[in-house]
């Protein structure tokens, strides 16, 4: 028999290698807290992209409070390339940039919600969830008239509960299949290559307002699809009509036999 015998040393060694280990990922953990987009997991589905023959996408743009906004310029780009998106408004925002909400609103561009409060709604209780969102689409609906029942989670996070409660109140939650990454600090040609490499039909594709490169990589991104053959729509005229179900993928469709 071999008995194997451990120094004192070698142990306190492996313990503090350990514990750095751990604590790496959870400052890793921390730090992209609010930076990335966060994923959840739930038996109950947000819309993510929808199932379609047609090569047509959805383009998107979060509102969200930073340093810098240019939404204007988002919108400049828009028109001069005739192209639509859906913008979704944080409350919190659209109470601070009135002249920004009101500018989207004069754009003829599509307004959907993104929350009051931005707060993760899997930290939320039922009620909670649905006294924020009520409030955001009120105050919507006060400002520019769009009655809109289309909202996308703080963060991307969600659960089978914050779901289940939305969708009781008549509010149709959605995420996106494709996020260009711009919050990460890429130059507009490594967003717009990175977008036109993924997208794939019934995507819906999202951006941020408040990121120098959005707007140019806006512009390659839209060029881009034109020359794949896309067609660019907006959220509601991207989404299926009817009866259709979310599968597990977040996947908008009919149901098949």
């Amino acid at each position: 028999m071999h008995i194997f015998v451990v120094k004192k040393k070698t142990i306190i060694r492996a313990a503090v290698f350990l514990l750095l280990v751990v604590g790496a990922i959870v400052y890793t953990q921390v730090a992209m807290g609010d930076a990335a987009p966060a994923a959840s997991s739930a038996d109950a589905m947000p819309i993510c992209r929808v199932e379609t023959e047609d090569k047509a996408v959805a383009l998107t743009v979060d509102t969200a409070f930073g340093d810098k906004d240019y939404t204007n310029e988002i919108l400049k780009t828009l028109d001069e390339e005739s192209a639509h998106a859906t913008f979704f408004v944080m409350g919190l925002w659209a109470a601070e940039n009135r002249e920004a909400l009101d500018a989207i609103a004069q754009s003829g561009e599509e307004i959907a919600s993104h929350s009051m409060n931005h707060m993760r709604y899997t930290e939320m209780s039922a009620d909670e969830v649905i006294a924020d969102a009520k409030e955001a689409a009120k105050l919507i609906f006060d400002a520019t008239g769009y009655d809109t029942r289309l909202i996308r989670m703080p963060y991307g996070a969600f659960d089978t509960a914050s779901i289940t409660a939305l969708e009781s109140e008549g509010f149709i939650p959605l995420k996106w299949s494709l996020d260009s990454k711009d919050w990460k600090g890429m130059d507009a040609q490594k967003i717009a290559d990175s977008v036109l490499a993924g997208v794939k039909n019934g995507d819906i594709i999202m951006f941020q307002n408040n990121v120098e490169a959005t707007p140019d990589a806006l512009k390659a991104v839209i060029l881009g699809l034109r020359e794949q053959g896309y067609e660019i729509k907006t959220v509601s005229d991207l989404l299926l009509d009817g009866d259709y179900i979310v599968d597990a993928t977040g996947t908008q469709k009919y149901y098949k036999d």
